[in-house]
């Protein structure tokens, strides 16, 4: 029993390393992103945003957020997209 399941894996395997060699395959990957922000005393002020993306030949995604805050007041806001095709 031990010895065919070995043979049956190696033979896996092999034709694995085989069908990889015959036709490699490769994507381009690409990855990038960011942050910023700003703060004030006076008048108190904060704000910042970070954003960020990822892609292959075929994929992408993407987000943003971003965000404010005064004495009286805060908002801000975040967006993303994916893409596969």
């Amino acid at each position: 029993m031990k010895s065919t399941l070995g043979k049956t894996l190696l033979i896996a395997v092999g034709a694995l390393v085989i069908a990889g060699v015959a036709a490699p395959a490769s994507a381009q990957v690409v990855v990038g992103g960011g942050k910023e922000g700003v703060a004030t005393a006076n008048p108190p002020v904060v704000a910042g945003a970070e954003q960020g993306f990822a892609a292959t030949d075929h994929t992408f995604a993407g987000g943003a957020k971003q965000g404010w805050a005064t004495s009286t007041a805060t908002g801000g806001g975040e967006a993303g997209l994916i893409h596969l095709g």
